[in-house]
C-alpha cells in the first residue's frame, strides 16, 4: 500500500477512536446528571430535565454507533492493498490539487501538511468519482479537474 494512503487511513483511525473516546466521556457525564436528576428533582421540571437529558443520551449513542461502524470499515477497507485500476471504495484520489479518499464521511484530516477529505462513495463527489481512471476529467465545483493521482 502507498505510504501516504497507509498515514491517511492511520490518522482517521486515530481521529475516530478519539471521537469515541470522547462521547463515551459525554454519554458517562450524561447518565451521573440523569441519576443526580433522579435523587434531587420531583415534579413536572423533573420530568422536562430528565426528557431532555433522555433525548440527549439516545443521540449519543445514535454517534457512538455511527463512530463504531465508521471504525469498523475503515479497517476493513485498510486491507486492500493494492492499487485499483478505477476509483472505488478504498481508493485514495488527487483530484486538482485536493486529496479525497473515498471510505467514511469522516470530514478533512491533515496528513504530512496535506489536506485529506474523507468522504463516501455514495457522496456527490464520491458518485462523481466511482468508476474513473487516473487522468479522467470530472466536472467539481463548476470545472473540469483532473485525477493526477490514484492509489
Amino acid at each position: 500500500m502507498n505510504e501516504f494512503k497507509a498515514k491517511v487511513y492511520q490518522t482517521a483511525i486515530d481521529l475516530l477512536k478519539q471521537k469515541e473516546i470522547l462521547l463515551a466521556e459525554e454519554r458517562k457525564n450524561i447518565i451521573e446528571s440523569i441519576l443526580e436528576e433522579e435523587k434531587n428533582s420531583a415534579g413536572d421540571k423533573y420530568e422536562t430535565s430528565r426528557e431532555t437529558m433522555t433525548q440527549d443520551l439516545n443521540s449519543i449513542e445514535k454517534q457512538i454507533k455511527q463512530s463504531k461502524l465508521d471504525l469498523e470499515e475503515l479497517y476493513r477497507l485498510n486491507t486492500i492493498k493494492d492499487t485499483p485500476p478505477t476509483v472505488q471504495e478504498g481508493a485514495l484520489v488527487k483530484l486538482g490539487t485536493e486529496w479525497f479518499l473515498l471510505a467514511v464521511s469522516v470530514g478533512q484530516v491533515k496528513v504530512e501538511e496535506a489536506k485529506v477529505f474523507l468522504l463516501s462513495k455514495n457522496s456527490p463527489l464520491g458518485e462523481l468519482l466511482i468508476g474513473k481512471k487516473k487522468k479522467d476529467q470530472v466536472n467539481f465545483r463548476g470545472k473540469m479537474q483532473v485525477i493526477e493521482e490514484l492509489a
